[in-house]
């Protein structure tokens, strides 16, 4: 249970990238906000119920396996944005190569309500694993790792800047025109994105077409990856939450006896 459960990928394209959402293509941004917000808080108990469940699940597969004193440790999310500067209240991440789709600007505003919405998950998953702790103490933690990111989110600097090293998110790359020819030449992708196509496509269909079309494998491996990778930490994001997490799992895993030639000093 994570982003993708509420609508995650949704709200990045429309709401950040000005992109069509292949699943809905009539969907728009306020919409998606709208969806997701529902989840969190209209049907909260239902996102947690579901969280515990596999958070449980997993919890039954590890033992099932026979590891001893199995552990399941959550993480959270990191809220993407400074929301307390103006100075993205212009700026706009759609693509270059989209230009008959609106701009959506990164006003304060909408910068506030998506951090809100990754608050808003932290809080649900956290009270997933303290209501599955209560049945199985010791075995299953959250670490909220937010407080790392600070300093290193979307529109701390100058934006949009894809190559800022201190920003810890990925988003697309310098080469949006390369990009944008290679979509643009799949008519299938060609008509969503230019709004002449409202039939739906699942993303699996998506990344089957765009691996299935004319062109050298690297620069479709290289498309595919650039679409799925964005708003996911970078190298440097995921040393801070490693940092975060591993005093964590020191802290709470079983001490392991010393063994002097495979003999248990225990």
């Amino acid at each position: 249970m994570g982003g993708n459960d509420i609508g995650f990928k949704e709200l990045v394209i429309l709401c950040v990238y000005s992109i069509p959402n292949p699943l809905n293509p009539s969907m728009n941004c306020l919409e998606a906000i709208e969806r997701s917000q529902w989840i969190l808080n209209n049907d909260a108990s239902t996102f947690v119920e579901d969280a515990m469940n596999v958070i449980v699940a997993t919890l039954r597969q590890g033992g099932s396996r026979g590891v001893q004193n199995f552990k399941v440790y959550l993480t959270g999310y990191a809220q993407f944005f400074n929301e307390r500067t103006t100075q993205c209240d212009d700026v706009s991440f759609r693509p270059t190569w989209l230009r008959l789709r609106a701009e959506e600007k990164l006003t304060t505003e909408r910068r506030r309500t998506l951090n809100k919405i990754a608050r808003d998950l932290n809080a649900r998953l956290g009270e997933a694993v303290m209501r599955v702790s209560v049945g199985a103490p010791g075995r299953v933690f959250f670490i909220n790792y937010d407080a790392q990111f600070e300093g290193h989110r979307f529109c701390d600097r100058e934006e949009p800047n894809p190559n800022d090293a201190e920003t810890w998110f990925l988003t697309y790359g310098a080469d949006q025109a390369g990009l944008g020819n290679f979509l643009n030449g799949i008519p299938q992708i060609r008509d969503l994105l230019s709004g002449r196509s409202n039939k739906t496509m699942s993303y699996n269909t998506l990344y089957r077409l765009i691996l299935d079309a004319p062109g050298n494998d690297k620069e479709k491996r290289d498309t595919l990856v650039g679409l799925v990778r964005v708003f996911h930490p970078k190298l440097a994001g995921h040393m801070a939450i490693a940092r975060r997490l591993r005093p964590v799992v020191l802290a709470t895993r079983r001490p392991v006896a010393a063994r002097v030639n495979g003999t248990s000093t225990s």
